[in-house]
């Protein structure tokens, strides 16, 4: 919007200068002090000079201020990928430090049903397979989020907000599980 503004406040002293280019040659079109060139002829040169050295001025000036904004974007664009990295990194060793509580709970779950009734072991056979899905979902899931662009990033995230969810609803269970017995 300010460089409309820039351009047509330039418009705006470059019609100026060629209405009094104008007035003057009018006025020095009827005046004639012998001269091979007339002083209307002159005045066109002037103000054709001026015009330019307007014109050059404004493009430095464009050309100035794109750069300066060219690089603001790219700054800003090296800190939202590092932005990036570092959230998907932690995000990256928080989902491993949940694989490794996971695993952690598979083999106590199977080493406690090695010593469980019928009855509880089919129970806990039930709780250790749905952990053992949602062992292999976080491995798919720390795939995904190691491999992710920074566009699928953000939807990424929200699977796996969810998948946390899940997750620590599965420890709950076997928690309360090992807990009765």
């Amino acid at each position: 919007m300010e460089k409309s503004r820039l351009n047509f406040s330039q418009l705006k002293h470059i019609a100026g200068t060629i209405m009094l280019a104008s007035s003057l040659v009018f006025l020095q079109a009827c005046n004639s002090d012998g001269k091979k060139e007339s002083r209307t002829e002159d005045a066109l040169e002037k103000t054709g000079d001026a015009i330019s050295a307007d014109a050059k001025d404004a493009t430095e000036d464009a050309k100035a201020d794109m750069k300066e904004a060219g690089e603001e974007a790219e700054m800003k664009k090296d800190e939202a990928v590092a932005d990036f990295k570092r959230e998907r990194d932690e995000a990256v060793a928080k989902m491993n430090e949940q694989k490794d509580k996971l695993d952690a709970k598979i083999e106590k779950m199977k080493a406690d049903m090695k010593q469980e009734s019928a009855e509880a072991k089919a129970k806990s056979k039930e709780q250790l397979a749905k952990l053992e899905d949602e062992r292999k979902e976080l491995g798919r899931d720390i795939d995904k989020a190691k491999n992710a662009t920074e566009d699928a990033w953000k939807d990424i995230k929200v699977g796996f907000k969810q998948a946390g969810r899940n997750i620590g609803d599965a420890f709950d269970k076997a928690g309360d599980k090992l807990d009765k017995n």
